[in-house]
């Protein structure tokens, strides 16, 4: 029989089959995805509206040149953003056999959201700076949402095995 340290300090016997299926739950642990971190999703909600209040800031005053400078320091940011991210775990950390649908509507959804706050300030008669203020805080509304509904999907989700 194998010793086992407990909480308590106090060894404890268990057998080989014992110990086998406690250091199969341990992999099957360490496989199965872990959350986003909870500040995931606001800090990428702040980086949309960011982002899209600077470009339609860029876009209004006719500088549209300045849309390429803003969605380079976008990346950046969401690039160190995700690093970080990554370095605490998290369902990016490594591809996870089953989320790879949610993700893609997640990213779809972010998308359409964007384009659909664009298109009803345009119907409502606002210009290129309304517009991508609008677009990017909405965007970044969908994508907090989405990693919300990813932790949940990723709670419920069994041990990998």
């Amino acid at each position: 029989m194998n010793a086992v340290e407990t909480n308590a300090a106090e060894p404890v016997d268990l057998s080989a089959a014992e110990a086998l299926r406690l250091a199969e739950k341990a992999r099957a642990a360490a496989r199965t995805p872990g959350r986003l971190p909870g500040w995931y999703g606001p800090a990428f909600a702040v980086a949309f509206t960011v982002y899209g209040i600077g470009v339609g800031q860029a876009i209004g005053a006719d500088a549209g040149w300045l849309s390429g400078v803003f969605g380079g320091l976008f990346a950046a940011m969401t690039g160190v953003l995700a690093r970080l991210a990554v370095n605490q775990g998290g369902i990016i950390h490594r591809l996870t056999p089953g989320l790879g649908r949610p993700v893609l509507l997640a990213v779809l959804g972010v998308i359409a959201a964007g384009l659909a706050g664009m298109l009803l300030t345009w119907l409502a008669g606002g210009g290129a700076r309304w517009m991508g203020a609008v677009a990017g805080a909405v965007a970044g509304a969908a994508f907090w949402a989405a990693t919300v509904r990813l932790n949940a999907r990723t709670r419920r989700m069994p041990a990998a095995g």
